[in-house]
């Protein structure tokens, strides 16, 4: 059996003395998609940038591929909640200049090249041209997850992607990425304060519980793929949710 692509040894994270994190153990297969779910001050996105390298937990071990995580690699992309693009230049340069930076191997026509094949993977094959700020919310967070996809890492990070988005931009980018998931065959982490987007999107439902955050539940997805929009009104739909839903502890 292979080894699994992401390894959490008991990881506990405590910022200015506060534990945010408590003894979190998890392992993610190459090719998965996990969600990370639970009430607001639970260590989510802490626990997103312990493995993306941007900080270093208090204790315990990250391992990717079998190799300690020390700090930001290549072999992670991250895509924030706040799309993080640079306002003044537009979307294709964006993913340049991004690309300068993780792949200097490249010459600027090919830099150029990715970017727009990314682009059009997102839908924004006509928007290269045009600032962060002449796109709309979703368009935005759209670049972004080209940009991303843009390094070729194996793992994307996504910290609440769409939670400042309206729900029927939301579930349309819900649709987007897995199509882009199957695509690309990236290993997916995935945070979200939505409980209805975790079980349409993930093969795995990690639940975390507050104060410190600990994981309290993994509720498999066991839905037919590909996901289709008609599933969030079935039976077995509604019982994952209702699963997940019963599964936070101490709210």
């Amino acid at each position: 059996m292979s080894e699994p692509l992401i390894q959490l040894k008991d990881i506990s994270f405590s910022y200015a003395g506060e534990p945010t994190l408590a003894g979190i153990s998890l392992e993610i297969t190459e090719n998965e998609f996990v969600a990370i779910i639970g009430p607001s001050g639970c260590g989510k996105s802490t626990l997103l940038r312990l493995v993306s390298g941007l900080l270093a937990p208090t204790s315990g071990e990250i391992l990717v591929s079998g190799k300690p995580v020390t700090k930001p690699g290549l072999d992670r992309a991250m895509v924030f909640q706040d799309y993080s693009l640079f306002p003044w230049i537009n979307c294709v340069d964006n993913i340049v200049l991004a690309l300068e930076q993780t792949r200097p191997e490249l010459e600027k026509r090919e830099r150029k090249r990715i970017a727009g094949e990314y682009l059009a993977m997102v839908g924004l094959a006509c928007s290269g041209c045009k600032l962060p700020g002449e796109l709309s919310g979703g368009m935005r967070q759209r670049a972004a997850i080209a940009r991303a996809l843009a390094m070729n890492s194996p793992i994307l990070l996504m910290d609440e992607p769409f939670s400042a988005l309206d729900e029927f931009t939301r579930e349309k980018l819900n649709d987007d990425v897995l199509s882009i998931w199957r695509k690309t065959n990236k290993t997916v982490l995935f945070v979200t304060h939505n409980i209805s987007e975790s079980v349409y999107m993930s093969d795995r439902i990690c639940v975390l519980s507050p104060h410190p955050g600990r994981l309290s539940a993994i509720v498999d997805v066991n839905l037919p793929r590909p996901r289709v929009p008609d599933m969030r009104g079935t039976p077995e739909f509604a019982a994952l949710v209702e699963k997940v839903r019963n599964s936070f502890e101490g709210i």
